[in-house]
């Protein structure tokens, strides 16, 4: 705990408020992770990693995807993604709601340069 909480930033070593140990390690006031959450922030402000289960959510998201159709110079589009949950980088399908990690079926991703590979 000899660390500072990431949302207030009071060193949490000599804060006399309750604390919380994320499931990614990182720690913050309890009070603090409570309002993050209001505010809809689900990740991590360090590492990105979902702080809750969100297999729910992502339930829906997929119902939501499968009947959006995207327009079709975008259908077959493919990125690639770094999971921000598992931190594999996969390539998959483009859709404008999310791109969903093929390893650990999340959609906490972000788009990345595609890798390269040496000569």
């Amino acid at each position: 705990m000899r660390h500072h909480c990431s949302i207030c930033y009071e060193y949490l070593f000599d804060s006399l408020k309750q604390t919380t140990v994320l499931n990614c390690g990182h720690t913050m006031h309890s009070h603090c992770l409570r309002e993050m959450l209001k505010h809809d922030k689900y990740s991590c402000p360090i590492c990105s990693k979902s702080v809750t289960d969100m297999s729910r959510t992502w339930r829906k998201l997929d119902e939501e995807i499968e009947a959006t159709v995207m327009p079709g110079n975008y259908r077959y589009k493919k990125v690639w993604i770094l999971c921000n949950d598992c931190n594999d980088t996969t390539e998959v399908f483009f859709h404008a709601m999310g791109q969903k990690c093929s390893h650990c079926q999340s959609y906490n991703t972000r788009a990345v340069a595609p890798p390269v590979l040496p000569r």
